[in-house]
Formats: C-alpha cells, sequence, structure tokens
C-alpha cells in the first residue's frame, strides 16, 4: 500500500510539472482577465548582438504563458478571500473594505497618498498644451470645455483600506492652472461628495473603476449648465428620470485584474419619465470605441464635437439629446485632431478624461 502510494504521488508530480509545459500558451496576445498584453518571446540576439536581458524577458515570457496560469492566479485568490480572509491586492487592483474594490494606478498608492505631484515643469508642460488648444479653438470661433472625471478613490476614499491624507492632489494642481488660463472646466469631485450622502446606494460601481449611471447624471447636470453659459439663448431639454436599482453579481473591469469572477455590485438605471431615449435621439453610427455618431430631434440645436475616454460611455446618454448632432472620438486630442475638427465645424468641443490620465486631455 505504501509503495502504491509513493508511485501515486511520484505520477501525481510528474503530472503536475508537465500541465504548465504542455498547455504553455504560445500564440496568445493579450491577456482579456488582466486586460494587458502578455509577455512576448525575446530574441536570444538583438541588433546583431547577444541579448543580455534574454534570461529575465525569458522569465517574463514564461511567467505570463505557462499552462493553467490564471486558474491558479484565481485559486490563489480564492484562498486568500475565502479562507484566510486576507485583504487581496496586486500591482493592478487592491480590495477596500466591505464589497468595494479599488485600481491601483501604476502599481501602486501613489495617487491615493497624494505623492505623484506634478513638477514643475511637467505642469508647465500642461499649462502649454492646454493653453495652445484652447487658444487655437478661440481663434476658429469654437468655445471648448475640459472635462476631469473623478477617480473612484477620490469620492469614496471612506472605502479604501487606508486613510487618505490632507493636502492637494495632482488633479488640485490641474485645475489650479485651468483657473488660472480662464479656460471652461469641470472637476465634479466635491459636487459627487456632496450628493453622495442623498443615495442610498453608490454613485459608482463597487467592482468598476467607473462611476455610475446616477453618478454620471449628476456630473451630468453641472455640464449641461456650462454648455447653457455658453449658448445662453438655446432652450435645452431638461429630461426628468426615474432611478431602478438592481444589485447583481458582476467583475466589473477590476476584479478579473485579481483573478476574481464575481462581485456584488450594485446597478442603478435611469430612464426617461414617460419616453424612450429614442424619443431624444438616435443613432447614425454606434461602435464604441470605433466612434459613435448621435443625432438629436431638433436641428436648430448646436452640434459637438467629444473627445472622450470610457468614462463619458454613461455621460452619452444624457449628453446627445442637447445637440442636433454628437460626435464621440474614444481618443485623447492631438495636433492631427485639427484638420477634422474644421471639417466637421462642430460649434463646441469638449475635451474629457478620467482623473489619473488627465494630465494628458491633450497632447
Amino acid at each position: 500500500m505504501k509503495k502504491k502510494l509513493q508511485i501515486l504521488f511520484i505520477i501525481t508530480t510528474l503530472v503536475g510539472f508537465s500541465l504548465p509545459i504542455i498547455r504553455f500558451n504560445k500564440t496568445g496576445t493579450v491577456s482579456e482577465k488582466e486586460n494587458r498584453t502578455l509577455s512576448a518571446r525575446p530574441p536570444l540576439v538583438r541588433d546583431g548582438y547577444l541579448n543580455k536581458n534574454a534570461f529575465s524577458q525569458y522569465s517574463a515570457y514564461f511567467d505570463d504563458r505557462f499552462g493553467g496560469r490564471q486558474r491558479l492566479i484565481a485559486l490563489n485568490t480564492k484562498l486568500k478571500f475565502d479562507v484566510f480572509k486576507a485583504a487581496i491586492f496586486n500591482d493592478k487592483a487592491i480590495r477596500g473594505k466591505g464589497d468595494w474594490w479599488f485600481y491601483r494606478l501604476d502599481g501602486n498608492h501613489d495617487d491615493f497618498y497624494k505623492r505623484n505631484l506634478m513638477s514643475d515643469e511637467q505642469l508647465a508642460d500642461f499649462k502649454n498644451r492646454v493653453e495652445q488648444t484652447a487658444a487655437w479653438c478661440k481663434e476658429q470661433g469654437i468655445p471648448c470645455i475640459f472635462l476631469i472625471c473623478p477617480n473612484k478613490h477620490s469620492v469614496y476614499e471612506e472605502y479604501y483600506r487606508f486613510k487618505r491624507p490632507s493636502g492637494m492632489t495632482r488633479a488640485d494642481q490641474m485645475t489650479a492652472i485651468l483657473d488660472e488660463l480662464g479656460v471652461p472646466y469641470l472637476f465634479p469631485r466635491d459636487y459627487l461628495i456632496s450628493k453622495k450622502a442623498e443615495y442610498d446606494f453608490p454613485l459608482y460601481y463597487e467592482t468598476d473603476t467607473h462611476w455610475n449611471p446616477q453618478g454620471a447624471y449628476l456630473a451630468f447636470t453641472l455640464l449641461r449648465e456650462k454648455i447653457a453659459e455658453i449658448f445662453p439663448n438655446v432652450d435645452f431639454l431638461r429630461i426628468a428620470y426615474e432611478t431602478k436599482i438592481d444589485h447583481s453579481m458582476t467583475s466589473g473591469d477590476i476584479l478579473p485584474m485579481l483573478g476574481l469572477e464575481k462581485g456584488k455590485s450594485t446597478q442603478p438605471t435611469l430612464t426617461p419619465i414617460g419616453h424612450e431615449q429614442s424619443d431624444f435621439y438616435t443613432y447614425l453610427k454606434n461602435e464604441g470605441t470605433k466612434g459613435v455618431h448621435t443625432e438629436g430631434t431638433n436641428p436648430a440645436l448646436p452640434r459637438a464635437l467629444i473627445f472622450r475616454d470610457s468614462f463619458f460611455s454613461s455621460l452619452e446618454p444624457f449628453v446627445s439629446p442637447l445637440f442636433s448632432e454628437a460626435e464621440y472620438h474614444w481618443k485623447q486630442f492631438r495636433a492631427e485632431d485639427k484638420e477634422y475638427v474644421l471639417q466637421y465645424k462642430p460649434d463646441i468641443i469638449i475635451f474629457e478624461s478620467v482623473e489619473r490620465y488627465s494630465v494628458s486631455i491633450v497632447q
């Protein structure tokens, strides 16, 4: 019996060591679970010389691709979470208090701890890019608005695992420059913080980095007023919405970074009272990251061009009825986009970015 157990142990061990090699991922390029590119196979020779970093690069290559990697990550996380009740984190995300999860920018807590403030040189560069972009828009007779969407931990710092220190954030540095330049902008962090106590559900998804439709709608009400200031003679629609709350088990965009599949999430839905969204606008194109183009019901309304990221997805249903046409480009504005702006001839441009990447809101 003892000999049989020894043989079984040897076979099990050999199989365990063989499976990562047998199921080695040679062809994959992207980890959808972790939302990142996998390490590529490094060359032994580069530019005619021996690649001195080959061993470390091969280590990263194997770590990313050995068979059963994602299952082992998930098992490791499950053991920490379910068995040891440990705090879960890696270089991508961290478990907060309760059922809250947070993204870790650049694999650290520097943004949360306000240790990523810009240097004088970086501030000068940001100021120069914004100033040049705003000046160009003014030369073309096109008003613009800069929109910075708050990080989740900026609004719900109380659910983070650590206490956030007082003092200026990097976003505060940027808004100070926007104030100095007199550029129309919106950073609704403090407004969302002031409003969140009025709701018995959160304004951001617990398992996701993004605000939910209710949080987006609150930011939209401020954006609508900014737009109305630019077009004082336009009678913009004011649509009344009703909110329905559901709860579900979803992964969001954070849990896959930790190898987890599902977590509790609050899911608000806002619908126009007595109407359908199609009563106020229709899609001429609706291809997400490849572009969105909407058409409103009133051709006399202004035309808008929006350079945006994923945070604008929840704003889109509220913003689209304000315009006769709105084009949404999932990218940051660059100098090469000027030609298209002149072709499209918008009446207003909105430059939007989430707080953590807003230093590059325009290039």
